[in-house]
């Protein structure tokens, strides 16, 4: 009898566990990849997107396979009959845990937002390993990896293209890419020497000098690595683009004796260009269309973040979300001493109510300082959240409030009516969805039901207060991810700064204003100086944004200057973005990759123009968005500047 040999009982489970573990690592890159593959990607990209997703993540799998093989061969005669039965037990585990997870949370989530891979990457790596677990060919499949080594090589012209690619859209390769590009950071400027595609830094030993730096007009440095110099004449017109409007731009709106009423209408997760006012075919907001003949509609306006967390503060308070103090989730943190828009208008006389279906607005986020009624009741009447239907509740909410405070009650009134349900899941309205039962279906379904009862509320006042004056305010918070390939790969919202996410409603009517259509870009950050405004109030020079006044009265006025909004969250990479008209700009300080976009020629963002424009042209644009960052804005935490 011949003796067992030890190292070929170690050997080939070590052998088989680091082929079996590239060959899993292989299949789930692949799938990863070609999952988020948007259709403007070409070919070559696509294959050098691949391969750099091999050389990042197969070792690692091979790694991990070969540990956990030989862990198991030297752990098998310990275990005997019972490690297949632990091994059954502890899939048996986390199969209930799951259940459990799932059944938990089954009414808090939209499970058709939720990336699928999180399901399918694993499935693909079970199956992967189950399959190379018998048969041999596992060995000679391992070793095609080393080709994706030429292949990476071969396609040096469409590097930037897959470096973006993995880190923008993969689950698998992003992670790894980021912390190897962190590793080539020499001198700790954010910014590394290789695998950050067209973001290199051009000196790794001095930190003031990087992509994302601000660059210095005249001093003879390439601060911001662009391989050009920033002029003296360039950096003066860049601060003139966020120079404050002169005193009396603009003729100051006469205090009116009496004080009109304001009816903000917010409607959660809207789309611009899903309302018949926007050009969208469908109708889906015949009560909204008609009432905005009689106002002033903003076609470019721009959210202030793409989530309601980024948008609804900032509106409220009158800076943006990184000039607002923020918990460790990112969440904004009321204090006391902030001046809301509640407080505002309770100290000019005002009446204040708002009604909200939206668990954000619930009291203990503080957002309601100031208000004298401020109602989450649908929520507790109506719920689960997201499968809960709340216009008509808000709106018989809000005529019920107005009735209380009719002719007994001599101060103007201000109502803030936020209807939610556009916010998925959408619910299914007889009568209302009749364009089908797909998403996009069912999302428009949801915007004329909305609509009709903001129908019944403008209504409602109108027949209560046929004396008063009223200021009429509709926007959005942010849109809205319907479609896969049309909206840059991702359903939901707070995912990307691209104009189905950031671009909103802002429709204004009411006493002074001239019906029409304004076709220059304006902010959400605006409502604050704009609603003091038309009730002749003062300018607050705490307030970012500037008033609309000008352009609801058709009188003389300076162009608005840049469109600023952000997307801050400590789990993605944070992006800062633009719109100097024609011309859109997204930053990832994370990567440095900056995205320019010409919105009059390419609406749908699908073609970045930054390599192909002038040069001047974008330094003036790149400068711009860097120094508002590093000038203008004030973030709260000087750390979370990014």
């Amino acid at each position: 009898m011949i003796a067992a040999d030890p190292t070929r009982r170690t050997g080939t489970p070590l052998a088989r566990g680091l082929a079996l573990g590239a060959v899993v690592a292989v299949a789930s890159v692949v799938v990863d990849v070609m999952w988020a593959r948007p259709a403007s990607m070409g070919a070559p990209a696509l294959l050098a997107a691949i391969a750099l997703a091999i050389l990042l993540v197969a070792p690692l799998g091979a790694a991990a396979g070969g540990g956990l093989l030989v862990a198991h061969a030297r752990a098998r005669p310990w275990l005997g009959r019972w490690g297949r039965r632990l091994a059954l037990a502890s899939v048996g585990l986390v199969g209930v845990a799951g259940v459990v997870a799932i059944a938990t949370h089954e009414r808090e989530i939209d499970w058709l937002t939720v990336d699928a891979r999180l399901a399918v990457l694993p499935t693909v790596a079970t199956l992967v390993t189950a399959l190379g677990l018998r048969v041999r060919a596992v060995l000679f499949a391992a070793a095609l990896v080393p080709v994706a080594l030429p292949l990476w090589w071969w396609s040096g012209a469409e590097h930037a293209a897959a470096i973006r690619h993995v880190a923008d859209h993969t689950r698998l390769g992003a992670p790894v890419l980021a912390r190897l590009a962190k590793l080539s950071d020499g001198d700790g400027d954010g910014s590394g020497r290789w695998l950050c595609g067209d973001a290199c830094d051009c000196d790794d030993d001095d930190a003031t000098r990087h992509p994302a730096a601000e660059e210095l007009a005249a001093d003879g440095i390439d601060q911001d690595c662009d391989g050009t110099e920033l002029g003296a004449q360039e950096e003066e017109a860049i601060e003139a683009l966020f120079a404050a409007p002169a005193p009396g731009w603009a003729a100051a709106t006469p205090r009116r004796p009496n004080r009109p009423d304001i009816l903000l209408l917010t409607v959660d997760t809207l789309r611009a260009d899903h309302l018949g006012t926007y050009g969208y075919p469908r109708e889906t907001s015949p009560r909204i269309d008609a009432w905005a003949k009689t106002g002033v509609v903003f076609e470019q306006a721009r959210s202030t973040g793409p989530s309601t967390r980024f948008s609804i503060p900032p509106l409220l308070i009158g800076r943006y979300i990184t000039e607002i103090r923020r918990n460790a989730g990112e969440w904004p943190v009321i204090y006391p001493s902030e001046r809301l828009l509640g407080e505002r208008l309770t100290d000019l006389g005002y009446a204040t109510a708002a009604f909200h279906s939206i668990r954000y607005l619930r009291p203990y986020f503080g957002l309601g300082q100031g208000f004298e009624h401020w109602s989450t009741d649908c929520l507790d009447v109506r719920g689960p959240p997201l499968f809960m239907t709340c216009a008509d509740f808000i709106t018989d909410e809000a005529l019920a409030w107005l009735d209380a405070h009719g002719p007994g009650d001599d101060r103007p009134l201000m109502m803030w009516a936020y209807y939610g349900d556009p916010h998925s899941r959408y619910v299914e309205h007889p009568g209302y969805s009749d364009w089908g039962t797909e998403y996009k279906d069912l999302y428009d379904g949801e915007i004329k039901f909305v609509d009709h009862h903001i129908g019944r509320l403008l209504d409602g006042i109108a027949a209560r207060r046929p004396d008063h004056e009223l200021v009429v305010i509709l926007h959005a918070d942010h849109g809205e991810g319907l479609d896969h390939e049309e909206d840059h790969g991702a359903l939901y919202h707070s995912n990307n700064l691209y104009d189905e996410l950031v671009r909103v409603p802002f429709i204004v009517s009411g006493p002074g204003v001239v019906p029409g259509r304004v076709a220059e870009p304006v902010s959400l950050i605006d409502f604050l100086p704009t609603l003091l405004d038309l009730l002749g109030e003062p300018a607050d020079p705490e307030l970012r944004g500037i008033s609309l006044v000008p352009w609801l009265q058709r009188t003389e006025h300076s162009a608005h200057p840049p469109v600023m909004f952000e997307k801050h969250r400590a789990q993605d990479d944070p992006q800062h973005g633009m719109v100097l008209w024609p011309y859109k700009v997204i930053r990832t300080p994370a990567t440095g990759t900056i995205d320019i976009f010409d919105l009059a020629a390419d609406p749908g963002e699908r073609r970045d123009v930054g390599a192909r424009m002038d040069p001047a042209e974008r330094r003036r644009l790149v400068g711009a968005l860097v120094h508002w960052h590093r000038r203008v804005r004030v973030p709260f935490e000087d750390h979370r500047r990014h």
